[in-house]
């Protein structure tokens, strides 16, 4: 009880000296009326418990409520006008109010349980709930729980020194706003997540124009935009979305079962357009919480879904949707061609039919989510799965055989076809598109990054089979893969990044990573110069928060004349070029979900420093390698 800090007020000389009454002589001389040494009563909420017990108020203090937080609250800008602004149908998005709890007391609605909102609802009604869905009644006995629909409410904060009494009308002045984390979900797919997602966004986007129609009348679309929105903010405010991201996916994932098992069943007659949506949603953004989660499972549920649509009869509206959804299927399978470890996922890449190489193979309107013609990611897909496919030979084989020989003999040849197919590719320059954000500058970053994808396919084979260099180089036939790599694959890496160089980290930035990996894996060195002591030992250091290029020794050195000529014009455009791609990673980590970008830069560190670890050395250490060895992989797109 030493210890105990007693509440006391009134004359400090009194509480000093315990002086129970008023009048002590110092308070005397100054001319003061002494309080004295007392106590005083304070109401202290320390010990008190939460309740759930239902308190009685004013029979109209819902409508009370509700006029004070819309007197109080600044009413933010609704889900409505944020897509008139985009251009979007203002009767599919719900107004995005702040929702306030009233947890003292308990509403209740006779609407249905599934009942969605609408831009015509009233502000008790503003929380968007979820769509009814078909159960299975064989396979589920599980029925879902009415939503109430939250109501303007407040929540009155507690105040020291006045006790609660019941029936008592809070202070207005006091209240606080509650986000409801449905609807700001939904609200930040359509303003954030959607534009970035989409290489060509716009108000007739199909995923926009889409999810748009079918989030509230869909559970699978309802709960998969969530979950991306929630995926897209976890890195950035892990406090505040942590729960949600790991809650969210499941019920998206089972959402998507119960509809897959209803379209297998033969209980859904017309075209799945939200079960497509939900799955390739759920698919791309798996990775954006955990690096290593590829969300191959959703991959081929749409592989299958798309398979058993091939056999239907549709009209050309669904005919135009199975295009675009077969266009989204190519491009998730290309980005899988790099990371996957599946067997069976390889050669189903491998056996994508080659388009036919005398027409231009990028299409007047270019695909709508990836950018890029669907022809040439099967190109590219096929080449990364080829070399990929080339590497697990070699690398889970010590000695040769003719099984082995044989493989091997049989990778060339494929690479050799999909090579030709790839050098008689003509890119045209894309036409001006009558929509607004398609710019000039839009126009010409799409055909460059569409040239890189064809350049990189290229790039892989020539990293994987030197013997396709020494076809375009026939003096190189007999010499060794250091020569060849310097005298061919260098270059050709350098020009890549020169293509990507030209185009803005800002425009068409959701398919630009996998393009700066690719380019970075040909950036090798051909010498190690040293510049004598300091920070910088060599010229061709991987420490790229430093300058591009250390300041060489000037004229007046000893070692000037002979350092300047071992300095290769190749080493200082590699030099320059690992920095530029680092930087660009760097400005795709601020806009883009972290993690995979991170991987990737990880990953390039990793096989530079294996590549600098070789230079004089006859092995070659090929990237793909680096990336079985280190377990950096991700979704780099």
């Amino acid at each position: 009880m030493k210890n105990r800090q007693k509440s006391r007020s009134g004359c400090r000389t009194c509480k000093l000296r315990r002086v129970p009454k008023p009048g002590c002589r110092n308070c005397a001389q100054k001319g003061f009326e002494c309080p004295g040494y007392q106590q005083r009563l304070q109401w202290s909420t320390k010990h008190e418990r939460p309740t759930t017990t239902k308190t009685s108020g004013p029979a109209n203090f819902t409508q009370l409520v509700t006029a004070a937080s819309e007197s109080i609250v600044s009413k933010p800008a609704t889900a409505v006008e944020a897509s008139s602004q985009n251009g979007t149908n203002a009767s599919a998005v719900v107004p995005v109010t702040e929702r306030l709890t009233v947890p003292s007391v308990a509403l209740s609605t006779s609407s249905s349980p599934w009942t969605s909102a609408s831009p015509s609802s009233s502000s008790s009604s503003s929380t968007p709930s979820p769509p009814p869905q078909y159960e299975d009644p064989t396979t589920s006995a599980v029925t879902h729980a009415a939503l109430v629909p939250a109501v303007a409410g407040v929540v009155p904060k507690a105040e020291p020194g006045l006790p609660k009494e019941p029936g008592q009308v809070p202070d207005m002045t006091m209240f606080q706003p509650v986000v409801d984390m449905p609807t700001f979900l939904i609200e930040h797919w359509f303003k954030s997540v959607c534009t970035s997602w989409s290489a060509l966004d716009s108000p007739s986007n199909p995923y926009r124009r889409l999810t748009e129609k079918y989030w509230q009348t869909s559970r699978p679309v309802f709960y998969a935009l969530q979950a991306i929105s929630a995926a897209s903010l976890v890195e950035r405010l892990p406090h505040v979305m942590k729960d949600t991201a790991r809650a969210v996916p499941g019920k998206a994932t089972e959402a998507i079962g119960k509809e897959l098992v209803a379209f297998h069943a033969g209980f859904r007659s017309g075209f799945p357009t939200a079960l497509l949506l939900s799955l390739f949603c759920m698919s791309s953004s798996m990775c954006w919480m955990e690096a290593r989660q590829l969300g191959q499972q959703f991959v081929r549920q749409a592989r299958a879904v798309l398979k058993v649509l091939d056999g239907w009869t549709l009209d050309s509206e669904s005919r135009e949707l199975l295009d675009f959804f077969k266009g989204c299927l190519v491009y998730e399978e290309m980005l899988r061609s790099v990371v996957s470890d599946e067997e069976a996922d390889i050669e189903h890449m491998l056996s994508w039919p080659e388009p036919a190489t005398q027409r231009p193979l990028a299409p007047v309107v270019p695909h709508a989510w990836s950018g890029v013609s669907s022809d040439i990611l099967k190109l590219f897909g096929k080449a990364i799965a080829l070399c990929r496919r080339s590497r697990t030979r070699w690398r889970h084989n010590d000695g040769t055989s003719y099984r082995i020989l044989q493989g091997a003999m049989r990778d060339i040849e494929e690479a050799t076809q999909l090579e030709e197919s790839l050098r008689l590719i003509d890119i045209p320059q894309l036409p001006k598109c009558n929509q607004a954000q398609q710019t000039t500058d839009r126009t010409r970053d799409l055909h460059n990054l569409t040239d890189a994808y064809r350049l990189c396919a290229l790039l892989q084979l020539y990293e994987t089979f030197p013997d396709l260099s020494t076809k375009r180089i026939p003096a190189l036939k007999d010499a060794d893969g250091s020569v060849v790599w310097h005298s061919w694959v260098s270059p050709f890496a350098l020009h890549v990044t020169d293509v990507l160089h030209k185009v803005p980290a800002g425009s068409l930035s959701c398919i630009q990573p996998l393009l700066c990996l690719c380019a970075g894996s040909g950036l090798r060195y051909d010498s190690k110069v040293p510049l004598g002591s300091g920070p910088h030992t060599y010229l061709l250091s991987t420490g790229l928060s430093a300058p591009a290029l250390p300041t060489p020794p000037g004229p007046t050195d000893p070692d000037f004349h002979s350092l300047h000529h071992e300095i290769s014009e190749n080493a200082v455009k590699t030099s320059r070029a690992r920095q530029f791609i680092m930087d660009r990673l760097d400005q795709l980590e601020l806009t883009l979900p972290p993690k995979p970008i991170g991987v990737a830069k990880q990953l390039l560190r990793a096989v530079w420093s294996a590549y600098d670890e070789e230079i004089g050395l006859p092995r070659r250490t090929h990237w793909v390698d680096v990336m079985s060895h280190t377990g950096l992989h991700s979704l780099f797109g």
